[in-house]
């Protein structure tokens, strides 16, 4: 008896649904994506590098050539989460004056919309948890980014005369903490959100002002 071939369709109907091999590289991205978007809805505590190979489509065991834990997964998604910061904050700047006013307060605000949106992110980002700087030269790079990126700013406060001269670096460490506090005050429920985004925005700005006020 013949062996009848499989049309073309046949064989299309077969392969239908099958996951593509991806490879290595892929492989990385989507337990990445994968970890980020069940940061939406999951807990740190409770994310898993099981339930990333899950939703990411691959092989549990697929995660640990890629990953030897999940706080290594945590800070490769930690320098997502500070791109997607640094790009809010250029889309910020856009809107604004950007001379030294202009940008501190923008940076201010951008800080704070981006924690109280990202707050799983944030957690990763600025509290720490599940990331090691040492083991991660790239992400070493771009986290101290988020200071230098300050420190320029009050050091262009200080060249136009909105700022006295010296004590530059405490001067960066004071404006971080401050909007730093601002964002973990609102985020444990300490203090409540105003009506809308405009007046919240016009919070932000005048704490801001009075933190360079300050410094003048």
């Amino acid at each position: 008896m013949p062996i009848k071939k499989r049309s073309a369709s046949q064989k299309k109907a077969k392969t239908a649904g099958r996951p593509r091999k991806k490879n290595a590289l892929n492989v990385r991205e989507a337990l990445i994506q994968a970890g980020a978007e069940l940061l939406k809805s999951t807990s740190l505590e409770e994310i898993s590098l099981r339930k990333v190979a899950t939703l990411a489509g691959v092989s549990h065991v697929a995660t640990y050539h890629h990953f030897e834990n999940k706080n290594a997964l945590f800070s490769a998604m930690a320098e997502i989460g500070f791109q997607k910061y640094f790009d809010t904050f250029q889309k910020e700047l856009a809107r604004t004056n950007q001379d030294f006013i202009g940008r501190y307060q923008a940076l201010g605000w951008t800080y704070f919309q981006f924690i109280m949106d990202n707050q799983q992110f944030a957690r990763i980002m600025f509290g720490g948890l599940g990331k090691n700087a040492k083991r991660n030269p790239t992400l070493s790079a771009v986290s101290r980014r988020t200071y230098r990126q300050l420190h320029e700013i009050i050091r262009l406060g200080q060249k136009t005369g909105h700022l006295k001269q010296g004590k530059t670096r405490e001067k960066t460490l004071a404006s971080w903490a401050m909007i730093h506090g601002i964002a973990m005050l609102f985020l444990e429920g300490r203090l409540q959100m105003k009506n809308n985004k405009e007046e919240m925005e016009k919070f932000i700005h005048s704490v801001t002002e009075y933190t360079y006020i300050g410094m003048l």
